[in-house]
């Protein structure tokens, strides 16, 4: 019998989620604090919105994935809570660089740093939880993971945006003045530090890859479901890209169509995100997790993939209102669903991910499947955005340019989903392999 519905707990049975999730939220933090301020750098370092897409999303992802790529091997063998507190050490130094720019070339190397702190933290983390959560409730340290990277964004977007209400547009410091932005990623490097003292002291008893036996090699492996992990990477990338260029224009957005002040729409986006996309992680989670464990999988079923073509699905049409409405009360509304919906996609991604991958292979698995939908999410969305708001709808049709983006997306992943059987139902005995 179907165990019952046991309610919302945010309990992990292994506490260190909490400390991944903690780095989730300072990492996204990090990197949305240029979406919060891009109409400040656009301003003072004199750039096009394609400049400034090209800056916050293909600068950053395209080391993100080269660094993926290399990192995954290693997120499989090394101790991982140390191989994420070196990354924040880079990343760190990025953001310093990143409040020290002063052209466009500068900004993107900086972004291109930042990438590459930040690219073994999903694959270790990831890795990390699947194995020392239970495996009917990976969804739920899955979710826990991904709220931090959404309450990383909500933080950079209202705790960033009450600064610069807060401080003069030129802060007094060291007998001259900066720009307040500047400032913000000066200050986003503080709480990395004592994060990064707190992962040095967590332990990694599970470390795994360097033992797998033969029968799991990599390539075989991908080779015999590689219809399933391309209809995962394809309809992943497509909630990703949606996420991604939501993220980096929101504010934008709402300050060209609606008149808000830059700070104020930054809080109020933040305020969203923080309220609407946990929620729909957290129903994504628990949802995968009763379902997993009691279901029987069709050949090539997709974990998880249920949920993923209700997501897309269901926040198609909000996307369109978002893109297309003048009254701000609807647009924060659709906006809210939307977020919601795309948080359940995400973790249908992330957490059907591990579950269809083995534990020696999850981060060799993991770092590519990361590098290449952020690559498409967050290197493709934001620049192609601006360029179509640059050279076809103009500033004013920043909307039309997002929905038009987020379009091409949506068709990609469900074409991908409707092609696979999209169910998956897993008894015990058929979880052998995977060894959780």
């Amino acid at each position: 019998m179907r165990a019952p519905w046991t309610g919302f707990s945010l309990v992990p049975a292994w506490p260190g989620v909490w400390l991944l999730a903690g780095a989730h939220l300072l990492a996204f933090a990090d990197r949305f604090i240029a979406a919060l301020v891009a109409p400040a750098i656009k301003a003072d370092l004199r750039l096009s919105d394609f400049e400034v897409g090209l800056a916050q999303g293909t600068a950053f992802v395209g080391a993100y994935a080269v660094a993926s790529l290399l990192a995954g091997p290693i997120v499989d063998r090394v101790h991982r809570p140390r191989l994420i507190a070196a990354g924040i050490l880079v990343w760190s130094l990025a953001s310093l660089a990143c409040g020290l720019a002063t052209d466009l070339g500068e900004l993107v190397l900086a972004r291109l740093g930042l990438g590459l702190g930040q690219a073994a933290l999903t694959p270790a983390a990831l890795a990390l939880i699947a194995a020392r959560q239970p495996r009917d409730q990976i969804g739920r340290g899955v979710s826990l993971y991904t709220a931090g990277a959404v309450l990383g964004r909500s933080t950079a977007l209202v705790v960033g945006g009450g600064l610069l209400a807060l401080l003069p547009a030129f802060v007094p410091l060291l007998g001259g003045t900066v720009a307040a932005w500047r400032v913000l990623f000066w200050l986003s490097v503080l709480p990395n530090l004592v994060l990064m003292a707190a992962l040095l002291q967590m332990k990694d008893p599970g470390r795994g890859g360097a033992r797998a036996p033969a029968r799991l090699r990599l390539r075989p492996w991908l080779a015999r479901h590689a219809g399933r992990y391309a209809a995962m990477m394809i309809a992943g990338a497509a909630v990703t890209l949606v996420v991604q260029t939501t993220n980096a224009w929101a504010v934008t957005l709402l300050v060209r169509r609606f008149g808000l002040p830059l700070s104020s729409a930054g809080m109020l986006f933040g305020l969203v995100v923080a309220l609407a996309a946990p929620l729909g992680q957290f129903v994504g989670g628990r949802l995968l997790d009763r379902s997993g464990p009691r279901t029987r999988s069709p050949r090539g079923g997709l974990p998880g993939g249920r949920l993923l073509l209700g997501a897309l699905l269901g926040t198609l049409p909000l996307a369109a209102l978002v893109g297309l409405t003048g009254h701000l009360a609807i647009g924060i509304a659709a906006l809210a669903a939307l977020v919601f919906g795309l948080g359940i996609g995400s973790v249908a991604t992330l957490a059907g991910l591990q579950i269809m991958t083995p534990r020696a292979l999850r981060g060799r698995v993991t770092a590519p499947f990361m590098a290449c939908i952020t690559l498409a999410g967050f290197g493709l969305g934001p620049p192609l955005v601006g360029l179509l708001a640059d050279r076809v709808f103009g500033e004013a049709g920043l909307g039309e340019a997002l929905l038009a983006t987020s379009l091409v997306a949506y068709v990609a992943g469900l074409v991908a989903l409707l092609l696979r059987p999209h169910y998956v139902l897993v008894t015990k005995g058929q979880q052998v392999r995977a060894k959780h």
